[in-house]
């Protein structure tokens, strides 16, 4: 059986929702060291001040939480698909 281990976010964190697609989508600038995304549909991601997302980045299973960590602050994610459309979800802890 496959399972995450996973610590629950603190309440006061924020919560960012990106529409995917083919073409790269950016967060809003980030705080936190530490975040967790889960996206609906595999896709990439890649961090820094205007990043763009392609397929060869860092790739991300459907449906499983994942932790980023080393993101600074002032950096974003950009998300972006290989088909289709989805959503990630971008939670920052305080």
């Amino acid at each position: 059986m496959d399972y995450a281990v996973l610590s629950v976010p603190n309440q006061s964190g924020t919560m960012q929702v990106v529409s995917l697609s083919t073409t790269s989508a950016q967060t809003a600038v980030l705080k936190a060291a530490d975040t967790l995304v889960v996206s609906t549909n595999i896709c990439f991601v890649v961090r820094g001040t205007n990043p763009t997302a392609t397929n060869t980045c860092m790739a991300i299973p459907p449906n499983w939480p994942v932790i980023l960590k080393g993101i600074q602050e002032g950096e974003k994610l950009a998300f972006v698909l290989p088909t289709g459309t989805g959503t990630a979800y971008v939670h920052q802890g305080q």
